[in-house]
């Protein structure tokens, strides 16, 4: 992590960046792009993130961002398994099996291979937990990944260190306990999970430790080792680390999130694999089982609510498909009378010495009232009233 800060009294210190236009989606990659409401983290309590990925949010590295469904080409829903309930599919068994056979694993249970997450030493294979910081050594191997993988020339030593290494996460070590430090050297917050494999690195799994669950950020690896099927590994392994913090650290700790399930780009639906799982409501912000959702996706495939009791047709209206005809998480339609008087109320500052009422942003500008509707309803009054924000 870059700035090693604990969280003690410090609060979560966000600039609202407002609507951000992507010229080119990075799943479809149609041209016509997808729109998302940003914020930039200079620092970020860990159960303030919790909050915001239970709203739908996401961050890549310092920037958080939330996808505008009205604009956007293709549909995101946040999802996350029960860590405590997930038990091994036979693909998960042979492929343990196979590990074995290379002998990167000792001969055990198929189970027991995953159960210790900071210091694993089979035959061939180390896994170690350490705090999110950079190295020479994990940068050449992000550098190979992305010219392998992604056709990126272009992965520079900075981009890197912003992109995977530097995190807006305050460490939180308000866990007690000597199992709590073995796990987690420096409390909640930023990690890499790192594979060794014949002592040279293999694999590192960039995640974020919360007050309720492991988060996956990102997993790059060497192209060498590509027949290993390390992202299925690692997710395991991280399965697996949720399941040690429940038992060891906190009992609040029970989920694995793993970021974004898009229906309409193959490449991001295999999460659905890892059951029991459940999408998040943009809407009510309730948390589905997956199976309940499938079917109203097919109906609406450009966004809908999963709640029985809204109907997805008095939200969506049709063109030639499906499109969210306003945002919930980010349009202001979402606040009460009340809710507009206190978003009113929030402070957004102007450079280090200058602060305004959201009512003074207002008067200013539609286009500031506009900004302040969306921070209130985005970030959700409790922590937009919490937070200091700035401009």
């Amino acid at each position: 992590m870059g700035r090693g800060r604990h969280a003690g009294a410090e609060q979560t210190q966000l600039q609202i960046l407002g609507m951000q236009r992507r010229s080119r989606c990075g799943y479809c990659h149609t041209p016509n792009g997808s729109s998302c409401f940003g914020a930039r983290a200079r620092l970020l309590r860990c159960s303030d993130y919790q909050a915001l990925i239970d709203r739908g949010w996401r961050r890549s590295g310092s920037l958080l961002y939330l996808t505008d469904h009205s604009s956007s080409c293709c549909a995101y829903y946040s999802i996350r398994t029960h860590a405590l309930s997930h038990t091994l599919q036979q693909s998960e068994k042979k492929l343990l099996r196979k590990w074995r056979r290379w002998e990167l694993l000792g001969d055990s249970a198929p189970g027991s291979a995953l159960d210790s997450s900071v210091v694993t030493a089979g035959r061939r294979l180390v896994v170690r937990l350490e705090p999110a910081a950079y190295s020479e050594e994990k940068y050449l191997v992000f550098e190979r990944y992305q010219r392998a993988v992604h056709n990126d020339m272009d992965a520079s030593r900075s981009g890197f260190q912003s992109f995977l290494c530097s995190s807006p996460l305050m460490f939180d070590d308000t866990t007690d306990g000597a199992a709590s430090g073995r796990l987690l050297s420096r409390g909640l917050g930023s990690y890499h999970q790192c594979y060794y494999v014949d002592g040279r690195l293999a694999a590192v799994g960039v995640i974020d430790v919360l007050p309720t669950c492991v988060s996956s950020v990102y997993l790059f690896y060497d192209p060498e080792f590509s027949d290993l099927s390390l992202g299925t590994y690692s997710s395991l392994r991280e399965i697996a680390l949720v399941r040690e913090l429940n038992r060891y650290v906190s009992p609040d700790i029970k989920y694995y999130y793993m970021g974004y399930f898009i229906p309409s780009c193959p490449k991001m639906t295999y999460k659905a694999r890892w059951r029991p799982a459940e999408l998040l409501d943009l809407v009510t912000f309730e948390w589905i089982p997956i199976d309940q959702c499938l079917e109203r996706i097919r109906q609406h495939p450009a966004f809908c609510t999963f709640d029985p009791r809204i109907s997805s047709r008095n939200i969506v209206r049709n063109s030639r498909r499906d499109v969210l005809s306003w945002a919930p998480v980010i349009s202001s339609c979402t606040l009460n009378g009340g809710e507009r008087r206190a978003a009113m109320q929030l402070v957004f500052w102007i450079g280090p010495r200058n602060s305004v009422l959201g009512s003074n942003l207002a008067c200013i500008s539609k286009e500031l009232e506009q900004v302040v509707w969306q921070t209130a309803a985005s970030l959700g009054l409790p922590l937009a009233s919490r937070a200091i924000l700035s401009i």
